[in-house]
């Protein structure tokens, strides 16, 4: 689960979308609009939503 800023300067947004590729499955891409802390803060719904759902399929 990789949860990528789209316009990142901190974790560039490039290098993180070629990790995700490069990664086996099982995997799930989520890309939230904004800088590095957007998906904590602007887009937290979003970005937490996506988080808890991929932890309730693969750890419960």
């Amino acid at each position: 689960m990789m949860i990528v800023a789209l316009n990142d300067a901190i974790t560039v947004t490039d290098l993180a979308l070629t990790a995700y590729e490069r990664a086996l499955e099982p995997k799930r891409l989520v890309t939230i609009p904004g800088g590095h802390f957007d998906p904590y803060l602007g887009q937290f719904s979003k970005s937490s939503a996506a988080a808890l759902a991929w932890f309730k399929e693969h750890l419960a």
